[in-house]
């Protein structure tokens, strides 16, 4: 058994940041990961383009001043998701920090002066825990009948590569930035239809960071316009049987679909511990130093630490990792005196 004051689950952006925090503070640190570093930023294409620029001048993507990606050979403004897993890579190794990977937590529980946390290689006790295990191992499938036991049906999480579609009939779900470059990609390959319940939104009209933005907008307004994207906004899918869509009004038989559709919070490890979370958002109900509202010593960083539409992206939610790692270090220096 591994006793720790503050154990970090995750080692993607906001759990490298707190733990980057946690080392600077002093405080006697674990961060577990269930694979390789950022394990789940791998399982993402390595051509997808980040949105958030990573220039001097203007970056939205390092997780901290002390060590940013612009300091790397990137030569790009939006650099690629394998450059930014390289970074992450790079950031661990420069600072030195103590992570445990290919250690998989099963299963949280609230012990007297801390929590139990059970993984596959050993039990670690720990006086705070700090979630940072973000939300793509958990993508979502919409409950529609005949959608999420189907075998044509995936998430855009698992999109690779588009030549797997080549010739192919493909709809795509959803109206964000992943449905935009999921059928951007595979523009040149298959005959694509983009299934949105509203109208797209745009950033440059709304200045909203989680509407389309950066070269996806002309992109997809152009390849729209040339109907090489066949879009059927307002549309509501009613059931899907095999290989047809049946949405109102009319159907579509097609070889795969693609669900664009988000995530959600995978808090399955905490069991018995039901943690509370927002009936809107479905995130962990928190504190403003982002503890969580049901258990003391028990906070959130990252996307799970949700307070508005920005902070589920790393420019937003790096910006409080420092202040809730304050108030960790706060929490058990209060416990020991």
């Amino acid at each position: 058994m591994t006793e720790k004051d503050l154990i970090i689950i995750g080692s993607g952006p906001a759990g490298l940041q707190a733990a980057h925090e946690a080392q600077k503070a002093g405080i006697d640190y674990l961060v577990l990961e269930k694979g390789h570093i950022a394990q789940s930023w791998r399982d993402i294409r390595e051509d997808m383009v980040m949105l958030s620029p990573c220039l001097p001048q203007r970056d939205w993507t390092s997780i901290s001043v002390d060590f940013p990606i612009w300091k790397m050979d990137v030569k790009r403004p939006f650099c690629y998701a394998y450059e930014f897993v390289k970074y992450l890579d790079e950031f661990s190794s420069h600072f030195d920090l103590n992570i445990k990977l290919n250690c998989s937590v099963t299963h949280i529980q609230k012990i007297e002066n801390g929590f139990e946390l059970q993984t596959d290689q050993d039990i670690f006790r720990s006086k705070t825990v700090l979630v940072a295990s973000g939300f793509f191992g958990n993508p979502f499938i919409p409950d529609i009948p005949g959608m999420r036991q189907n075998p044509i049906v995936s998430h855009s999480h698992q999109f690779k590569t588009a030549e797997s579609f080549r010739n192919k009939r493909v709809i795509v779900i959803g109206s964000g930035n992943s449905a935009a470059e999921t059928a951007i990609s595979l523009a040149g390959y298959a005959q694509v239809y983009l299934l949105t319940r509203n109208e797209l939104e745009f950033f440059s009209r709304t200045k909203n960071l989680c509407d389309i933005r950066g070269i996806s907008e002309s992109f997809l307004l152009e390849l729209i316009s040339m109907d090489i994207i066949r879009y059927l906004p307002n549309t509501q899918i009613e059931r899907v049987e095999e290989n047809v869509v049946y949405i109102t009004g009319r159907q579509i038989e097609t070889n795969a679909i693609i669900c664009a559709t988000g995530y959600n919070a995978d808090l399955s490890a905490f069991g018995e511990m039901e943690i509370p979370t927002d009936k809107r958002t479905k995130f962990p109900v928190i504190t403003s130093s982002a503890e969580s509202s049901s258990y003391s010593d028990l906070f959130f960083a990252g996307p799970l630490a949700y307070r508005k539409i920005s902070s589920m992206l790393i420019h937003g939610f790096s910006k409080f990792v420092p202040d809730t790692v304050k108030e960790i270090k706060n929490r058990i220096t209060n416990n020991k005196s």
